[in-house]
């Protein structure tokens, strides 16, 4: 049994674990979600939503592009809630701690499966997904 640190944003995401709640934070694995970090006309142009109207008269269309943003973070926190669901699964997880930027955490928390949302302890409305160890864990609760 252990506890899971998930610490991410819309396009990277770290875990880290730790055996019992007296423990050190080890970082487990990264991921990241390159698509997240285009740019919103780059992730238009390629196709995930459109630059032109219907007519093809080259018209800009406002909003593709924060939507096709958007659907780039709902699918990456889809990506980590089945890696935590995977964790769960094999580890026998006790607790799960998310640290997220304020707006991925939403993401994370409804992409959430209903067993880890049992075993999430405490949600951390920050962006820290470039901090080091240390100040991740300052953040968390002196016992996990």
């Amino acid at each position: 049994m252990s506890i899971c640190v998930l610490v991410a944003d819309s396009s990277k995401a770290r875990f880290f674990s730790a055996p019992d709640g007296h423990s050190d934070l080890q970082q487990d694995r990264d991921m990241s979600h390159s698509d997240s970090r285009l740019k919103e006309q780059d992730l238009v142009a390629n196709g995930v939503g459109s630059a032109s109207d219907a007519g093809g008269y080259g018209k800009h269309l406002m909003g593709h592009e924060n939507a096709a943003h958007q659907r780039q973070a709902e699918m990456f926190a889809n990506e980590l809630s089945s890696e935590l669901d995977k964790t769960r699964q094999s580890n026998g997880l006790l607790r799960i701690y998310l640290i997220a930027a304020p707006r991925f955490l939403g993401l994370l928390r409804e992409s959430l499966s209903s067993q880890c949302t049992a075993l999430l302890t405490s949600e951390i409305n920050k962006d820290l997904v470039n901090h080091n160890i240390k100040d991740i864990r300052s953040h968390l609760p002196t016992h996990l």
